[in-house]
């Protein structure tokens, strides 16, 4: 479980969303932005579960195996990954002024922002992997930690400012970085063993003497 929960940790980045959080939510007053923060997390936790439960019957049914899948999963990590390390947050940040908390709760906040394609593939790639029950703990666990980050988002921003809040969002988009390479790299030696590949190709071997 500690591997999927540091790993959905830095995919969901309760840390980098304080700061996109902050630029929807800043004309809200405290009870929008707590109402607004809720609604994102429930149904960030309805999406995610449905994919620990479903998700590898889904992929069965459109017949895409694991291995790819986490191979997809790591390539959808790099794009948030490289926007932390290079703009300090997930995605591009909006200046509108929404005028209820609804109108930013689903979209963007659940998704893409906190339940994005990169999260619902982990979770249904360690859905498969370690297990339901450990993988709706740790998305339980790192949705609480997102929830209470959201709604201290206007404090936070004050205490620790703009500068700071975006250089945590790097130091979590290098980790994203190495856990989408793993992805990867589980997803490419997953298909070679499943296929019964080489790991070099025949053209490069060495011919018998």
């Amino acid at each position: 479980m500690a591997q999927a929960l540091v790993s959905l940790f830095a995919i969901l980045d309760p840390l980098g969303n304080i700061l996109v959080f902050y630029l929807y939510a800043r004309t809200f007053s405290t009870r929008q932005r707590i109402e607004a923060a809720a609604i994102a997390v429930a149904a960030s936790f309805v999406m995610l579960a449905a994919f620990a439960v479903f998700g590898s019957e889904v992929l069965d049914f459109l017949g895409i195996s694991q291995a790819s899948f986490r191979v997809a999963a790591g390539l959808l990590l790099v794009i948030p990954a490289y926007n932390l390390v290079m703009e300090g947050q997930p995605g591009a940040g909006h200046n509108a002024g929404p005028s209820s908390p609804l109108d930013i709760a689903l979209v963007p906040l659940a998704t893409p922002l906190i339940a994005g394609p990169g999260a619902l593939a982990a979770t249904a790639s360690f859905s498969e992997s370690i297990g339901f029950g450990e993988t709706i703990a740790a998305v339980t666990i790192v949705l609480g930690i997102t929830f209470v980050a959201l709604s201290a988002a206007e404090p936070l921003f004050k205490l620790l400012g703009a500068p700071l809040l975006r250089l945590m969002a790097r130091v979590v988009g290098i980790l994203l970085f190495a856990i989408a390479v793993d992805f990867i790299f589980d997803g490419i030696l997953e298909f070679v063993e499943m296929n019964d590949l080489a790991v070099v190709p025949p053209l490069l071997r060495v011919p018998s003497v």
